[in-house]
């Protein structure tokens, strides 16, 4: 902030019936104020320079909140090769940042320890919507698929322009099982596997 030194004068006059006056002018010296300012320890920057030396005191809080279920259950009845209905999860999502959704440590089928995979296979996708799990609206970004270990690595991105004002979204996570003739007796099949969120 720069400083003035400042030397009050006061004068007074009369003129016929009128009431004296008094009137405060302010008149000040360069070198007075250089001196004054010095003598005071008192930053002689004008104003600009110190905006543009001024660091940002805006503070920037990220929020970021997923919240759902991503796991599933197919039951299985009777013998032979088929194909499940697409079964889904709606994941409720709030960011004021951009996120990135990617897939992770998929595996195919298993059956205790051993491999399932000669009794079938598990399609996934995933996709980003706005809105609210009751409310699903206009695709945001994907879908992305992929079978067994083939949806590892598959990512959806949103970017800062398409976060909406009120930061809602929904992950639309799905899975399709498929089976073969070799799928037949009583077997556990399990798929797992990661969706890991990265704050971009």
């Amino acid at each position: 902030m720069l400083h003035f030194a400042a030397l009050a004068i006061l004068t007074a006059t009369s003129r016929g019936a009128q009431r004296p006056f008094a009137q405060r002018a302010f008149l000040y010296d360069p070198a007075q104020i250089q001196a004054w300012n010095r003598a005071n320890h008192i930053n002689t920057l004008g104003a600009d320079a110190q905006s543009r030396n001024k660091k940002p005191s805006q503070s920037y809080v990220t929020h970021v909140s997923v919240s759902g279920n991503f796991g599933g259950v197919f039951n299985v009845t009777g013998i032979g090769s088929a194909t499940s209905q697409v079964e889904s999860n709606a994941i409720a999502v709030n960011t004021n940042r951009p996120i990135t959704f990617t897939a992770n440590s998929f595996k195919p089928l298993m059956v205790g320890n051993s491999s399932g995979s000669v009794m079938g296979s598990i399609t996934y996708s995933m996709a980003l919507y706005q809105g609210t799990p009751s409310h699903i609206g206009s695709l945001v970004s994907g879908p992305v698929s992929g079978t067994d270990s083939g949806f590892s690595g598959q990512s959806l991105t949103l970017v800062e322009t398409q976060i909406p004002t009120d930061g809602n979204l929904v992950l639309v996570f799905t899975r399709t099982l498929n089976l073969t003739e070799k799928a037949m007796g009583a077997y556990k099949l399990v798929g797992t596997g990661n969706i890991g969120v990265t704050i971009n």
